[in-house]
């Protein structure tokens, strides 16, 4: 997996948001810029959300199952 940033944030657009819009650029245009990563996710079969789902008394259970499923 590459470990190079995917793009790059002025610190200050950060604090904007999410009121206003932000720009990101590909390469680092200033000292403060932040760099922006992105990581595959991982792919989770039909079996384990139907598990999940079964194993869950409510909706925001199971959504919370299926976030931890997918960091795991």
């Amino acid at each position: 997996m590459n470990n190079e940033p995917v793009a790059w944030i002025d610190p200050y657009d950060l604090e904007r948001l999410p009121i206003n819009d932000c720009w990101v650029n590909g390469e680092k245009s200033k000292w403060a810029d932040i760099p922006l990563y992105t990581h595959p996710a991982k792919t989770i079969t039909d079996e384990e959300i139907t598990s999940l789902f079964r194993a869950s008394s409510d909706h925001i259970e199971f959504a919370r199952a299926i976030l931890r499923k997918a960091q795991d």
